[in-house]
């Protein structure tokens, strides 16, 4: 099992002579990561990842911790031991993030490199939950997961064939309940132009209709599932390998952690083409980077605002863009030092 490199929570998990982490823990890194596994679990009062309050193990976070102790017929002490920690790591997560406990101590991924952007990205972008979901709001019909696969464009299509080729009995068990040819269905509709949907993301086989019921409960299960959770990490680390490759080659002066973070949340948003067309409009030659995440910030928010403005929901994308976008650009999680994908430091 990956460590995840906080002493405190590797002390603890392995069962070393370690103090519990209680009310008024100074470390702070320590108890971001008990807050995120106990909102895993339920508890969504707690502080997110950009909220102030992370950190801090106050009434809230004993309260939770005591919730869960209980639930887990542990001793309740509203404080985190070994023992305490090895159930959060170990009980089914209803609602789990892609935080950096949950990646090294669940899934057995290292949190460095391209996997600590990608988890930054996600919970900057929608809390980092692999069962995120966007509803035909935007026309794309169902967007699921943790870089929302959007079937319109057919990046919904590429992770259900990676579900199948990865963990086919449990793809067939879950999105299938049980029946193999309904998952070929699925992959055979998602493969169709416009990933089966018409202009307006409307599914064109009712059979299909991912955004009602039964398929929105098994795109939720399938969420909750720690294989096909390790299926969707891996599928994003590629989409990202492959988007920062081409980063790469067009704006070889991102170098920063922080730059490339931001370029690959651009891309995700807007498209590879859209990333590189809103790079090219606005660079100009002696720029500094941090003067170019600004000009990509505004171009950015003026193109979806272009797209989005007249809609009924419009003004909240909008808004979403520029928060991520701006939180990319000063959040102190992402380091102004050159970025290794692999993880090392030049």
């Amino acid at each position: 099992m990956a460590q995840i490199g906080i002493a405190r929570i590797d002390q603890l998990f392995e069962g070393q002579n370690a103090n519990p982490i209680s009310a008024g823990e100074p470390d702070a890194d320590a108890v971001g990561v008990i807050q995120d596994f106990l909102i895993g679990h339920g508890h969504n009062e707690l502080p997110h990842l950009l909220d102030s309050a992370r950190g801090v193990f106050g009434p809230k976070t004993t309260n939770a911790v005591n919730a869960f102790q209980q639930s887990q017929t542990l001793p309740i002490t509203g404080a985190v031991d070994g023992g305490t920690l090895q159930a959060m790591v170990a009980a089914p997560a209803i609602q789990p993030l892609a935080s950096q406990g949950y990646l090294t101590l669940v899934l057995d991924f290292l949190f460095t490199g391209l996997t600590r952007v990608l988890s930054l990205t996600t919970q900057f972008e929608g809390g980092g939950q692999f069962a995120a979901f966007n509803l035909n709001t935007d026309g794309a019909g169902l967007s699921f997961g943790l870089i929302q696969w959007a079937q319109k464009p057919g990046r919904l299509h590429e992770l259900l064939s990676a579900f199948q080729q990865q963990e086919l009995v449990k793809s067939v068990q879950i999105l299938g309940d049980g029946d193999g040819a309904l998952v070929a269905g699925l992959l055979v509709h998602t493969s169709k132009p416009q990933g089966g949907v018409d202009p307006k993301g409307h599914t064109t086989n009712p059979q299909f209709n991912l955004t009602a019921e039964p398929w929105v409960s098994r795109f939720h299960a399938a969420a909750q599932d720690v294989a096909l959770q390790r299926v969707q990490v891996k599928t994003a680390l590629a989409a990202f390998q492959a988007s920062l490759q081409r980063l790469q080659a067009f704006a070889p002066q991102i170098k920063s952690e922080r730059g490339v973070a931001f370029m690959l949340d651009l891309a995700n948003q807007h498209g590879d083409g859209g990333g590189q067309s809103i790079f090219q409009k606005v660079q100009q030659p002696g720029m500094t980077e941090s003067a170019l995440l600004a000009a990509m910030t505004n171009e950015s928010v003026a193109r979806v605002r272009a797209q989005f403005a007249n809609k009924p929901n419009g003004a909240a994308i909008i808004a979403s863009t520029k928060n991520r976008r701006d939180a990319f650009s000063s959040h102190p999680l992402l380091a102004d030092t050159p970025f290794a994908p692999d993880g090392t430091r030049s």
